[in-house]
Order: C-alpha cells, then structure tokens, then sequence
C-alpha cells in the first residue's frame, strides 16, 4: 500500500491529529507521501514525535506550466469543466477562488508527483484545497481520491462540495454531527455512503491518571488556539464570575492565535492577571505533561464568525484518554465525545454562569469527577482508538477486506440533534 496524503500546511503544531494518522498508517505497512499546499512553514516547530513525517514530504513549487499543458492535451474536457465548475461555484467567494487558481497547477503536479512514485490512492486531509487539489487531479487524469471532512472546512461554505465529495472514491467526517450536515446541506450526500470515523489517539500509550482531581489549587487546564471560535473570553468571565468560591485555583492558557493580547487584557481587567498564565504555544510532549496535573480541562467553544466551530475538539479526547475531567460546550460533535453527567459536563455555548457552574461542581465533588473522567477514558477506548480508526481509514482507501468494517452514518445514541450554524 503506498497512499499520497494532501494537506493544506506542514507543519502545523495544531494538527496533531493528523500526524499520529500518518504514522498509524506507516506502524499498519502503508508508505505514505505526504504533500503540503501552501509553501512550508518555517515559524512553527515540528513536534518531536512527527518527525517521521518530515521523510515523507515531497516538495511540489507553484509554477508547473508543463503540467497544465499536459492536463489540457490529457483530459481537455473533463480538466477544463472542472476549472468552469470551480470558478462558478467560487464566484461569491473571490478569496477561494483566487486561492484555487493559484494552487490550480500545484495540484496537477502532485497529481503526475503522485503516479510516478506508484501511490494508488490520494487522500484529502479537510474538504477545503486539499479535496480541491484531489479532485482536480483526478480530472486530469489522475489518482482516486477520498476526502476527511472536519469542521471549519464543511461549515463556512458548502461552495464545490457536492462535485468535490460526489466524486470522491469515500467519504470520511470525523462526527456524526458532520456526516448529518452534509446529508442535510450538499447535493447528492444523503445518497452516498458518509463514514464516520473519529479524530483519535493511542489510548493505550497514554497511562491513565487515577487519583482525583487536585482542589488545591485546582488546576484549570485550556489548550488550543486563541481565537474567537474557542470562546476562551467566556471562561475568564466564568472564573471571574465564581473565583471567589474555588479556593486556590489557577488557569494554564497553551496556545497562541490572534486573540491572545485581548484575552491578557480581559484577565487583567477582571482581576485575574495572577492566576492566569497563557504559556503560549508548547510542544506536545509538555502539553502531555500539562494534562497529568490538571485538576479539569476546559474546551469553552463557540460558533465563530463565518460559521467556525469545533468538529470535535481534540484536545477533549486527549485530556479523557488521560483520564482527566472534562468540561465542554454543546455545539456541533461535541456531545458524542462529551455525555453530560456520564463521561464530562457539558454546557451551552458562550454560557459564563453554566461554565462556572460546571467548575465548581468538579470542586465540591472530585470523586464524581474522577468517575466520569474514568467512563470518558473508555468510551474513548471504544469509538477514538487509533490504532483501529487508521485501520478503518485504510479500509477506505484499500479495500482490505480484512480491516474492521466501516459504519456508516447512522446516529449515535447520545449524538444531539443537528443545529444549524450561519452559512
């Protein structure tokens, strides 16, 4: 097996998910190439345990004219109705669009990139430019192709969906929320099979925390980008809210985005500047080390602007599979991951009091908290191991008849009904 896998940027410290993915397929026997979009990043690390990856990347430039021609003599029918569809369904999107013709000959070359070094399947990480590169190369005569859809690349925009995923060889979300939205919102989806396969992690290489959760102080534990579509402003409102009825308590911030500066400023407007501490953006392995003395671990998330939310966020899986308590908000997947009062505490979105509420209950009763971190632990084990979800993953490429059977998207018993967010 030798699978070409497409993604936007690399590296990238927040997709982590997508790393432990690649090197599943590679433990499983699969050779993996791996090709990036947009130019390699230089001011972000590589964390220690993908370095692997970093062999796997084949570097592709922009400028291919010889590839256009080749397409245009190849496939002048099916390559070009492809570049009409996309610039009529891009048309009220001029960033998109402009973004599609730019990456319009990288994608051919990857496509050419990707026979030569004899992969017989490309797989599309996000439904954004990298299905698009996937599906412009097939149209020009390239590989099969399939297409993970997570969050923000289904929901802002469901422009060139339908002929990016209707022509998909499968199609993967990483939620049943995701798969309903698709079936609800683009064409032709409701007909097709959607597979539900969670983002995961190797719950069995991550030692399990058995003792309660430290009430002093209570370590308060966030991790993830700082932007709007995080909500992280509503949990300093939370801790201001209730601080004076936690005790001791601290709140460790890791990540970094465009909202950091506003939220020191609203922790320094609250009075929470000295028990607040926004560490920035750490490498894995210190995160790992974070959720092992956390007392809970808090995903506050919001529907954006431009419809951004979650998929499901995977820092929650992490802090469950360390059998850590979680609390989260009730948008989109999140509450097939997070069962309120059974594996976590959920609560509304951009909900202060509810999120206070939720701390403090995770205070006054540790042991409670601890049994729910323990039923999220296994029920992560059920439904977000990785070593089984790569191998479903690669039964969609392969075929391997011999890989546990993909479900379909049939709803989960506690998933939530489907919320619409703004288009």
């Amino acid at each position: 097996m030798k699978l070409a896998v497409i993604v936007t940027e690399y590296p990238k410290a927040t997709e982590t998910f997508i790393y432990r993915d690649l090197l599943a397929f590679a433990e499983a026997g699969c050779e993996v190439v791996l090709y990036h979009l947009a130019p390699r990043r230089r001011d972000q690390p590589l964390h220690a345990f993908a370095a692997p990856t970093a062999a796997w990347v084949r570097p592709v430039g922009f400028v291919q004219p010889s590839a256009v021609l080749r397409a245009l003599m190849r496939q002048p029918r099916a390559f070009g109705g492809a570049v009409a569809r996309m610039i009529v369904a891009y048309v009220r999107h001029p960033k998109l669009l402009a973004k599609s013709l730019a990456l319009l000959p990288k994608a051919l070359a990857i496509a050419e990139d990707a026979r030569a070094a004899a992969c017989t399947h490309v797989h599309a990480e996000f439904a954004g430019h990298p299905a698009t590169a996937a599906w412009l190369g097939r149209r020009a005569g390239g590989l099969p192709y399939s297409v993970s859809c997570r969050a923000h690349d289904i929901f802002r925009t469901q422009a060139l969906l339908a002929e990016k995923l209707g022509e998909a060889h499968a199609v993967r979300t990483v939620s049943g929320f995701g798969a309903r939205f698709l079936a609800e919102r683009v064409a032709g989806m409701a007909a097709r099979t959607l597979h539900v396969i969670h983002s995961s992690v190797p719950v069995d290489r991550i030692a399990p925390i058995e003792h309660p959760p430290a009430i002093d102080p209570l370590r308060i534990l966030y991790v993830g980008a700082l932007e709007p579509k995080k909500g992280v402003e509503h949990l300093l409102d939370a801790l201001a809210l209730v601080g004076g009825e936690l005790g001791d308590w601290r709140l460790d911030a890791i990540g970094g985005g465009p909202s950091r500066d506003a939220l020191v400023a609203q922790a320094a407007r609250l009075g929470l500047a000295g028990r607040v501490t926004f560490h920035g953006a750490r490498p894995f392995e210190e995160v790992a080390a974070a959720y092992a003395v956390a007392s809970v671990c808090v995903a506050p998330s919001v529907i954006g602007p431009d419809g951004r939310q979650e998929g499901i966020p995977n820092v929650t899986i992490e802090a469950l599979a360390h059998q850590r308590p979680a609390i989260a908000t009730a948008i989109s997947g999140v509450p097939e991951l997070v069962i309120d009062g059974q594996t976590g505490l959920l609560v509304p979105p951009a909900d202060a009091a509810a999120l206070g509420a939720a701390l403090l209950r995770v205070r006054r009763d540790p042991a409670e908290a601890l049994a729910m971190a323990r039923r999220g632990r296994a029920h992560v084990a059920r439904e977000y191991d990785l070593s089984v979800n790569a191998a479903r993953q690669l039964t969609l490429f392969f075929g391997n008849e011999a890989v546990v059977e993909p479900r379909g998207i049939e709803p989960l018993t506690f998933a939530m009904p489907l919320r619409r967010s703004p288009s």
